[in-house]
């Protein structure tokens, strides 16, 4: 990403260059030969003073890797290798330096300058970075000196300060909806870059708020990723928030609840937006996982059962995302099975309408009836939708009538289903006679949504500015659906519906072994309950070279073996679980008979 950026050398002797047209600002620090000018550095090496206006900082969001390219001003020594690495070390420790650091000089045709390019890791921004450099200089005299060069007096170094634009690039680097190899490297390095802002630079950071806006404490959350999670757990997979106080009361609410129901299985946390994610690492140093690394967590610890029950509204677009991620590990694991939505089905609707609107009511001191009969519109706001799950919402406004909530009306962030914008619902809430309103969002957390586009008072698009210059009184409720117990219940019940799919065979055994000439006839301890039966029977104890059959009955002849020949036989149960995998129990413990 190319910016008109500002550039700030300083020398070890605290010589500083300032161009007006800054937006990231290099720190070369000389060993010799700076000057009392304010406009240049003159040193033995030229190289270390770019051109203004020629400098490019770009971020590879993949690696993680800054590159750092700007042109010298005219010298009369051309540089040809950039090796960061102190100067004391050998000629060879310099040039595998030079080729790690991944640099490139370029003579221009007159010979006396260069182009540099310079690729750091992000880890390196801000700090010190020793320099070294190889020359091609001919003398007065007529003789060559060539070679890398160590006879000055101090170390030379080269730094890429932070300043409010590098920290704007490293912020958009990762607010990204991948993960990549260079996540981690770059936001830890964002945050470094925050951090060393004076305040007044702070405030010239466009995405300020990503690091400075007051979302409550991290450390009240558990990212639930741990390992040690035994053969059965439940992934709680939501979209995520940022804000931290609100994560805990909604997403933190409900995977507590589900904890609390499940007490044999192990709950874990799994979040589909890694720009969230990011977000959270970078500034508090909290990592959450995400759907895949989830199920790579899972598949590490030996998980053999997996309920995964997603914290979505609605079937739409996230819910396909859950399910389409797990399916694709649904190989690695006995069982998986995929808890429906929030409102599934009109039951699920009407409750989770029913508990928002008495939510409401009694944080304005209210009856669910006393609401019914005052003065108010409920304003309920959504995310909005093109999925076909988009129907849930006027399938709210059309129940809110029918429970007798005449004072509600749904709307939504996307204005998707039509006619449920912002202007629409202002519309329909004065064509109904209120002046006054109480916003509040319908979704699983009161996260940016919530508190920026509907409840922003300094910003002129938000609904709260919106419906108060429409001239109707507005009060904002920022209360996720997550936060009711109602709620939490719905999700709950959706949870346990899924891990009741789960299926477990009954333990079998070896009843009775009876020798027949050549063969044997094995009885089975076993339930009725099981789909079928692997008997399992070798000549050696330790069951090496063992041959299997599978049986439907409790009852296997097994023929065609050694006479005079003692046998060993084990034998488990299973059942074929919804997708027609079979689960085994155990083997049991070897019995033995020998054949006639």
């Amino acid at each position: 990403m190319k910016k008109g950026i500002r550039k700030l050398f300083s020398a070890l002797l605290s010589v500083a260059v300032i161009s007006s047209m800054s937006s990231v600002a290099f720190a070369a620090e000389m060993g010799t030969g700076s000057s009392d000018k304010s406009t240049e550095i003159v040193s033995t090496l030229g190289m270390c003073s770019p051109k203004a206006g020629t400098e490019d900082i770009s971020i590879d969001q993949r690696t993680g890797t800054v590159t750092v390219k700007f042109e010298t001003t005219p010298q009369k020594r051309q540089y040809t290798k950039f090796a960061l690495i102190k100067k004391t070390k050998t000629d060879a420790e310099m040039e595998k330096a030079a080729k790690s650091v991944d640099t490139v000089v370029k003579s221009s045709d007159d010979g006396y300058s260069s182009e540099i390019t310079l690729k750091i890791p992000a880890s390196k921004l801000g700090k010190k970075m020793p320099f070294s450099v190889y020359q091609i200089y001919t003398k007065s005299d007529g003789t060559a000196d060539n070679g890398w060069k160590k006879d000055w007096t101090n170390q030379p170094y080269i730094t890429v300060e932070f300043t409010p634009e590098l920290v704007d690039q490293l912020i958009s680097s990762i607010q990204v909806q991948s993960r990549y190899a260079g996540t981690d490297m770059l936001c830890a390095a964002a945050k470094r870059g925050w951090d060393s802002l004076t305040e007044e630079e702070k405030e010239q950071v466009e995405e300020a708020d990503y690091f400075g806006a007051d979302v409550g404490s991290a450390s009240h959350d558990d990212p639930l990723n741990q390992d040690g999670i035994g053969k059965t757990e439940i992934l709680v997979a939501s979209f995520g928030t940022s804000f931290n106080t609100n994560r805990v009361n909604t997403i933190g609410a409900i995977e507590a609840a589900i904890e609390n129901e499940f007490p044999e299985f192990s709950t874990r946390r799994a979040f589909t937006a890694q720009i969230i994610i990011n977000h959270i690492q970078a500034r508090d140093g909290e990592r959450i996982d995400n759907i895949e690394q989830a199920l790579d967590r899972a598949v590490a610890n030996g998980v053999k059962n997996l309920v995964v029950q997603p914290t979505t509204l609605m079937s739409g677009f996230e819910y396909d995302d859950v399910v389409k991620a797990v399916k694709e590990y649904e190989s690695k694991f006995d069982q998986v099975v995929i808890g429906k939505q929030m409102c599934a089905t009109k039951e699920d609707k009407e409750t989770a309408l029913k508990a928002v609107y008495k939510s409401i009511a009694e944080d304005e001191g209210l009856t669910v009836d006393e609401a019914k009969d005052c003065d108010t519109a409920y304003v309920l706001m959504g995310h909005g939708t093109a999925h076909s799950a988009m129907s849930l919402y006027t399938d709210f406004q059309k129940m809110a009538g029918e429970l007798g909530y005449k004072n509600v009306f749904v709307g939504t962030v996307e204005g998707e289903p039509e006619g449920t914008g912002a202007e629409d619902v202002i519309k329909a809430v004065k064509t109904a006679g209120y002046k006054k309103v109480i916003l509040r969002p319908i979704m699983v957390v009161a996260g940016d949504h919530a508190n920026n586009d509907m409840a922003a008072e300094d910003d002129e698009e938000s609904w709260y500015s919106m419906f108060t210059a429409a001239g109707i009184e507005a009060k904002t409720q920022i209360k996720g659906m997550g936060e009711l117990a109602e709620i939490q219940d719905l999700f709950v019940e959706h949870a346990k519906a899924a891990a009741d799919q789960l299926v477990s065979p009954a333990a079998a055994s070896v009843s009775k072994l009876t020798a027949g000439t050549k063969s044997m006839t094995v009885a089975i301890s076993g339930n009725k309950a099981n789909s079928g039966y692997e008997v399992k029977y070798s000549t050696k104890a330790s069951m090496a070279n063992a041959k299997t059959k599978t049986v439907a009955t409790t009852k296997a002849t097994i023929k065609s073996l050694k006479s005079k020949t003692t046998y060993y036989v084990k034998v488990r149960s299973y059942v074929k679980s919804a997708s027609g995998k079979k689960i085994y129990s155990a083997w049991s413990k070897a019995k033995n008979v020998k054949v006639k």
